[in-house]
């Protein structure tokens, strides 16, 4: 049995009481005068909404993402990343006094993520931006930097991941050759002034394209490439230049769908969005979960919860046609009366923890993959409830959020086990869920102890 909060706040009621443990009370380790029994239920009424986010925060997002496509439930949805790169350029740094002439300069980009129609032909135009990003500003999904009108460089191909999951920007030499030139000077004694120097770049998506697509914000998943030479040789060298700060932009037009309605932090009723409630990852868009009767379970506080879980079964299936995929794992976060995310004082999201640690802490969260088998996504909320029921937590509810998977990026671990990694905020898919919240696919079970 899991407790959420220190003995101390058990000294009332001291149980030991597993999931399992049926026998008489005078078996279960109760004091013999304590009369109790363990019940179950299922019964327990849970209230959910569709619930808009006023933003989403995507500053420096593991995963960049571009594109537009037609959601047939979400609407018309596009993103565009603004980034920046940079690196120390001082060529000459062991003392030599080569020049340089540049070969090419290319934008390489290797993609890991799609979503949408992959038949279509994706093409999309390398902006250069006019500003820069902030150092220390926090930017969201609804943020922009302005940038040229005339695209540096375009492509058009369809995408294979199958076979080659790479596309290139060839940009000018002119352009590589400003660079070479800045060698050893001050304007790129340091990433940042060199980032600064070269402003930055934004994909921009063709409106005629019909999906989205991510890619690492690492070296792996894009670059920029100098291949140049020194003067009078024929040896061929490359300098990689990394991206430093960065965010996506995302935009919905949601008119004529079931959300054309909804607003920020204004939860709509299944009722009022075609009775369904919705989760779309980088959109913001989430569903508010609430168990308004708990108290009444809860009485005059002799309850202790031995097991509670919450069972959601999407209704639509992994995908639809081969498109539109449910995200491969969710969470849960804590939000306030105003539907906004609750923070920690490191400002982070308060993630629902895995049952059974504290709720002073918030290192490892509750991931919960979708199970194939039971077609569902199961959280145990024992620790969570408990704590609600002996007033440790108010609870205003939780917020259903997709989570992205990245065991290369992120890796938490627990008595030296290192555990499968999960990218800890929103932003880095479009993956949707929609769940029809009947009895039947919203379902709170608890086992539960009752002292008499």
């Amino acid at each position: 049995m899991n407790w959420p909060v220190k003995a101390a706040c058990f000294s009332v009621i001291a149980l030991a009481v597993t999931l399992a443990s049926c026998e008489a009370p005078k078996e279960i380790g109760l004091p013999p005068e304590v009369i109790a029994e363990v019940q179950f239920t299922d019964t327990l009424t849970v209230r959910t909404s569709t619930v808009l986010m006023d933003s989403v925060r995507t500053s420096n997002t593991q995963q960049l993402l571009v594109g537009r496509y037609r959601d047939p439930i979400f609407g018309r949805v596009s993103g565009q990343p603004f980034f920046e790169m940079g690196r120390i350029l001082n060529l000459n740094a062991d003392g030599s006094t080569n020049t340089y002439v540049v070969d090419s300069l290319n934008l390489d980009v290797a993609y890991s993520y799609l979503y949408g129609d992959t038949l279509q032909p994706f093409e999309i135009g390398l902006h250069r931006l006019t500003d820069t990003l902030r150092t220390g500003k926090t930017y969201y999904n609804n943020s922009s930097i302005p940038y040229e009108a005339s695209p540096l460089a375009t492509v058009k191909f369809n995408p294979a991941p199958s076979t080659n999951n790479t596309f290139q920007f060839k940009l000018s030499k002119t352009l590589g050759q400003q660079i070479l030139d800045l060698s050893g000077k001050t304007e790129v004694s340091t990433a940042l002034k060199f980032a600064q120097m070269l402003k930055g770049f934004t994909l921009v998506p063709s409106a005629g394209n019909g999906m989205m697509m991510g890619f690492s914000p690492g070296t792996s998943g894009i670059s920029l490439n100098l291949y140049y030479h020194i003067t009078n040789d024929t040896i061929a060298y490359i300098f990689q230049v990394p991206i430093l700060k960065r965010f996506n932009q995302m935009q919905a037009d949601r008119q004529g769908t079931a959300l054309s309605s909804i607003q920020p932090l204004k939860p709509l009723s299944a009722a009022q969005t075609g009775g369904l409630n919705y989760v779309q990852d980088a959109l913001g868009v989430v569903t508010k979960v609430e168990f308004p009767y708990l108290s009444k379970l809860f009485g005059d506080g002799r309850v202790a919860i031995n097991r509670a879980e919450l069972n959601i079964v999407p209704n639509q299936p992994q995908h639809v046609g081969g498109l539109f995929g449910l995200p491969s794992a969710l969470t849960m976060a804590e939000t306030d009366e105003t539907n906004r995310l609750l923070r920690s004082k490191g400002d982070t999201e308060l993630l629902l923890p895995v049952d059974g640690a504290t709720f002073q802490s918030y290192v490892l969260p509750q991931i919960v993959p979708y199970t194939s088998k039971f077609r569902n996504y199961n959280f145990v909320l024992t620790t969570y409830l408990q704590a609600v029921s002996i007033g440790f937590k108010k609870s205003t509810g939780l917020l259903l959020l997709p989570a992205s998977q990245g065991p290369t990026l992120q890796t938490y671990v627990t008595n030296n086990q290192a555990l499968t990694s999960f990218y800890p905020f929103l932003g880095n898919k479009v993956d949707r869920l929609t769940i029809n919240p009947t009895k039947e696919n919203v379902k709170l079970r608890i086992f539960y102890t009752l002292i008499k």
